[in-house]
């Protein structure tokens, strides 16, 4: 495996000879190999995956226990919700943390964006989502 192919790999993205290929037609009558689609989010039993990061940047005690205790509060609004799959919170370093859910299907997770519940929820002053 070339080193490009290995870090795309390992990235998570498939190297093109992993690639699922399908052959079609062309109006000339000649075999064309093409990649299949891949399967979209949300749709057809394929799980749709929301991620957010967030950044402390002084690490202040107070603003991480209100940070922590938001993000406690929003697994428990999702758990009650139709589509919940899972989700967590971990720390990613020092000043950094990834919220990532599961959602059965893309409307379930819009449904959930557009509850008045989440939508009041507001993160703490000194904590930066991007």
């Amino acid at each position: 495996m070339s080193a490009m192919a290995a870090a795309s790999f390992s990235a998570g993205i498939a190297a093109p000879s992993a690639r699922r290929l399908t052959q079609v037609k062309s109006r000339a009558s000649r075999t064309v190999t093409r990649a299949a689609s891949k399967p979209k989010p949300g749709i057809n039993g394929v799980p749709y995956v929301a991620a957010n990061r967030f950044v402390i940047p002084d690490s202040d005690p107070a603003v991480v226990a209100r940070f922590e205790e938001e993000m406690r509060r929003r697994e428990t609004l999702m758990a009650s919700l139709p589509g919940f799959t899972h989700c967590g919170l971990t720390k990613d370093g020092a000043h950094e943390y990834t919220f990532a859910q599961e959602w059965a299907t893309k409307q379930a997770y819009e449904d959930y964006m557009n509850n008045p519940e989440r939508r009041r929820s507001h993160m703490a002053v000194g904590v930066y989502q991007y």
